[in-house]
């Protein structure tokens, strides 16, 4: 690199008196006029583009998540019967003592007070609260048996309610038919 630093200083003036060919400057121009400017990057664009892809983005990932859920939330509820064959024959004798009871129920609240009608469905639903809790927690983990166990004896418990009602209902209904 010296040495070429060294002639270039030698031998200037031979570098100086020559001129470029004829036509260098006019080819020189339509070299450049014929180069297109580098398109410049507008940074507000980038930007704004950048914030709509991540708009859209969020926005779908929103919705699926909530579409996830929501399906999870729709789906069948997890019941005795779906764990093992035995549980569905223990539940389908539940739920056909319960609905009979139900039916009875209905038929005798008829013929109560308001009062006792309103105290009969406040317990009616505070007992389906209770089962529709524990079919949430065996949605949960379908393998515990602890849940599976406390699902029995909230069907038992439901029986016995029932019958408890039933019996109030009856003895309501008798003396409002004796008097």
């Amino acid at each position: 690199m010296e040495s070429l630093k060294k002639y270039i200083r030698k031998n200037r003036d031979s570098f100086d008196e020559k001129e470029p060919l004829e036509g260098h400057f006019d080819r020189f121009r339509q070299k450049l006029e014929s180069c297109k400017p580098a398109k410049r990057v507008n940074l507000f664009m980038v930007a704004a583009a950048a914030a709509i892809a991540g708009l859209i983005l969020t926005g779908t990932l929103g919705i699926l998540y909530n579409n996830s859920s929501l399906g999870n939330f729709q789906r069948k509820e997890l019941s005795l019967s779906v764990i093992s064959p035995e549980l569905k024959e223990v539940e389908d004798y539940y739920v056909s003592q319960i609905n009979t009871k139900y039916n009875q129920i209905k038929s005798l609240k008829d013929s109560s007070t308001p009062e006792l009608e309103k105290e009969v469905s406040k317990t009616i639903s505070d007992m389906d609260l209770g089962y529709y809790l524990l079919k949430k927690d065996l949605s949960d983990s379908p393998k515990q048996e602890r849940i599976v166990s406390a699902m029995i004896q909230q069907y038992q418990v439901r029986i016995e309610m029932l019958d408890q009602i039933l019996k109030t209902l009856q003895n309501f209904s008798q003396l409002n038919s004796n008097q």
